[in-house]
């Protein structure tokens, strides 16, 4: 499917209350235009369960279900086997969850999903921290970033953890069906993805990078330029993993990592240092990843 084949208008409504520039809405938006109205939605508390799921003023046409912040994977299991005793194995179960709500109070009930391998499509719309309730650290918080938790002053200059990997903890479950992840601003492996999920059935979990105006510190225009430059320069990967293979889907350049942080203020007070251990972090990664699709690839022969 490319591009110009989607519908203008899927099931996510306009008119929602998200930010200007707010690419956790742009994620919302295209998702359900390829994922379409046989589809049941649960968001757990976050940006988008604010913007999008208060109730009486809901953007989802399709069912919408409103759940604990800890137990998005947990609700979507249940409503899939709900669906399952009715014969009803055709409907899309699909959940869109913060990072922190993913990597940290939701990573127990994901776990659990993915070892059984639940038949759910679960969307992990990763803006690096808790956005919604005061911009605080996550488990998918950047080494090095502001937030309203981590100082900025003295030796310690932002936050001190790296991220998280969870696409690579759901793949050594060695039972999910699909894990990949995504970005926007590459559109058509975007719509690819999406459209594999779809017509997939088991466990599947997409990530997708997902710039905050506010939370990353920059102005309401610039979330497609910055994804685009974070995929380029390797700090966001495009990968996917299915049937026991991983293939990456783009190679980085390795290039333009300081100037894509020096867009962001939440890196405003970053060392020289700092960008060193971040460069070799992105190394780092890349070489795992590549590794994994090397040892994927070869075991099928």
């Amino acid at each position: 499917m490319r591009l110009e084949d989607l519908p203008n208008k899927g099931a996510y409504t306009s008119g929602d209350r998200a930010c200007a520039g707010c690419m956790a809405a742009n994620v919302a938006i295209n998702v359900m235009r390829i994922l379409g109205k046989n589809t049941i939605v649960s968001v757990p508390p976050s940006c988008m369960s604010v913007f999008a799921g208060t109730f009486p003023e809901l953007n989802w046409d399709v069912p919408y279900f409103h759940m604990q912040f800890a137990n998005l994977a947990s609700t979507l299991t249940g409503i899939s086997r709900a669906l399952k005793t009715q014969g009803k194995e055709n409907v899309v179960v699909v959940g869109f969850g913060g990072d922190g709500g993913t990597a940290d109070m939701g990573l127990q009930a994901l776990s659990g999903a993915a070892h059984r391998n639940e038949n759910i499509l679960y969307i992990c719309y990763s803006n690096e921290a808790y956005m919604n309730t005061g911009i605080q650290a996550s488990g998918s918080s950047p080494y090095g970033s502001w937030s309203s938790t981590t100082p900025t002053k003295g030796k310690l200059r932002g936050n001190e953890y790296f991220p998280k990997d969870i696409p690579r903890i759901l793949i050594a479950h060695d039972s999910p069906t699909y894990v990949a992840t995504a970005s926007t601003a590459h559109i058509q492996d975007f719509i690819k993805k999406i459209q594999k999920a779809k017509n997939l059935r088991g466990f599947r979990y997409i990530e997708i990078l997902c710039v905050c105006n506010p939370g990353w510190r920059v102005p309401s225009d610039i979330g497609p330029q910055l994804m685009q430059e974070a995929v380029d320069c390797g700090y966001w990967l495009l990968f996917e993993y299915e049937k026991g293979k991983l293939t990456i889907n783009k190679k980085p350049k390795f290039t333009g990592l300081r100037e894509f942080l020096s867009k962001q203020d939440r890196f405003m007070h970053i060392t020289e240092a700092q960008i060193e251990e971040l460069e070799n972090y992105i190394q780092r990664r890349w070489n795992n990843i590549k590794s994994l699709e090397h040892l994927t690839t070869n075991s099928e022969n």
